[in-house]
């Protein structure tokens, strides 16, 4: 009998390559290697995790309330049964809010500017409206039941040092009293953090 954890064994061992590639890729200063980053962590670390109706791609978002496009995002889940992306090529394009499920900002490093700067783009991201998608027995528009794009960043690594302070803390004191617009922090290798509505939730761990 097969044991049961060589699943998990086998998933965790593409991850720590994917990883690895990356961080080996954003050892190299050129700005243009930035691409080459996102191309391992699309196409070998979340691509292969994600079910088939669920797409992943780069680009910008647009609403249909002539919103002012977002910035490029690094990669964006969306998913492919409620409106699809205009794809320049296999991965970068346009994509309507409505289908975006995540945003998700890469960060070789991340250290409070570049923090500060995913929040604000989490921030713009968050004033986006969405197509109603139902009408009521009237004929009236409805809002149609789907969850607004979650915002999250991913790191490589962290400028963070001892034990004294995570990222979720350190978040908590850039945000102050705004909405928290990021809603999780992973460090690869290092910690996780989650908004549940309330409070951060999450653990320091090396998996």
């Amino acid at each position: 009998m097969t044991d049961k954890n060589q699943y998990q064994a086998l998933l965790r061992a593409k991850i720590k390559s994917a990883v690895e590639q990356a961080r080996a890729a954003s050892a190299f200063t050129h700005q243009g290697l930035k691409g080459t980053v996102l191309e391992i962590l699309i196409g070998e670390l979340f691509k292969p995790l994600l079910p088939s109706d669920i797409g992943v791609g780069t680009g910008q978002i647009i609403d249909a309330y002539k919103s002012p496009m977002s910035g490029q995002i690094d990669i964006i889940l969306f998913d492919r049964s409620i409106l699809p992306p205009v794809l320049i090529d296999e991965k970068t394009g346009i994509f309507p809010i409505e289908s975006v499920l995540y945003t998700i900002e890469v960060k070789t490093t991340l250290n409070a500017t570049e923090l500060s700067s995913a929040h604000e783009s989490a921030k713009r991201l968050a004033k986006f409206g969405y197509l109603p998608g139902l009408t009521d027995e009237t004929g009236k528009e409805k809002d149609h039941p789907v969850k607004k794009a979650r915002s999250v960043v991913f790191a490589l690594g962290s400028d963070l040092s001892g034990v004294r302070l995570n990222e979720a803390q350190r978040y908590k004191n850039l945000y102050g009293e705004e909405p928290a617009h990021l809603r999780a922090i992973c460090v690869a290798g290092r910690e996780y953090w989650y908004d549940d509505g309330d409070h951060w939730r999450g653990l320091k761990h090396t998996e």
